[in-house]
């Protein structure tokens, strides 16, 4: 079955602009099952899911096709010096992280130097139930081997490991324990930016996205055209479903 022509469902479309919580809680609370004035979504929810389990062998890349800065906040001069961390989970409990490289000089208004086809940060191979990226935006002022020690501190701190151990070992879609893994991602990305504020790094922008599979995990362009506003950033990016 062709990524293509899953993606113009009729069921999957509907629910591309309904936020994936929403979907998530209303799957999760046995009263909203039972009703029958919500049996027409839940067919609908039904049918999305029917139709991604057609795709057998697919692989989900993200990717900023523009990155824009709205601040710098270098004391002496007017550039300063970035990085970004993005953070990929899907119902696997597989952690996919990137760093990028220092983007250095970057100027208040500048676009990130990302090259004519941007930048690839994430590939989860036969992605399951969902996707949760987190993007992070950094300026840089400290040493470049601290993200790393900061990166492995968060993940202790948060406990995210045991949590995506959890989420491998879930025999079946659960709501509950999705909601308790991405709750968790949260605050591993919250201890993230106050260690790396804490080592002289400044937080500029956090871009976050969670799709579920019923949304063909939001593949596509973010946003559809043009650019949207995160904090101090102004960004487009890209979820791409593959054949593999």
């Amino acid at each position: 079955m062709a990524v293509r022509q899953v993606l113009q469902n009729k069921a999957i479309k509907e629910l591309a602009s309904v936020p994936a919580k929403s979907i998530l809680r209303a799957v999760s609370s046995t009263r909203w099952l039972r009703d029958p004035n919500n049996l027409p979504k839940l067919k609908t929810i039904n049918a999305a899911n029917a139709e991604m389990d057609r795709l057998r062998n697919v692989g989900l890349t993200a990717s900023f096709e523009k990155i824009r800065l709205l601040t710098t906040s270098e004391f002496f001069g007017d550039s300063g010096e970035f990085y970004v961390i993005t953070t990929i989970v899907d119902g696997s409990g597989r952690l996919a992280e990137y760093k990028t490289q220092y983007f250095q000089g970057i100027k208040k208004g500048d676009f990130l130097p990302l090259g004519e086809g941007g930048l690839l940060v994430g590939f989860i191979e036969r992605p399951r139930w969902f996707v949760d990226i987190h993007m992070v935006v950094m300026e840089s002022d400290s040493d470049v081997r601290a993200v790393g020690k900061a990166i492995e501190e968060a993940r202790k701190e948060s406990k995210l490991d045991e949590l995506l151990e959890m989420l491998k070992k879930a025999p079946v879609f659960d709501p509950l324990i999705i909601t308790k893994v991405t709750a968790g991602i949260e605050v591993f990305l919250v201890l993230l930016s106050k260690i790396l504020r804490e080592n002289g790094d400044d937080h500029v922008a956090t871009i976050h996205d969670f799709y579920l599979k019923h949304q063909a995990f939001g593949a596509g362009r973010h946003p559809a055209q043009g650019l949207q506003r995160f904090q101090d950033v102004e960004v487009a990016y890209r979820i791409e479903l593959t054949e593999l």
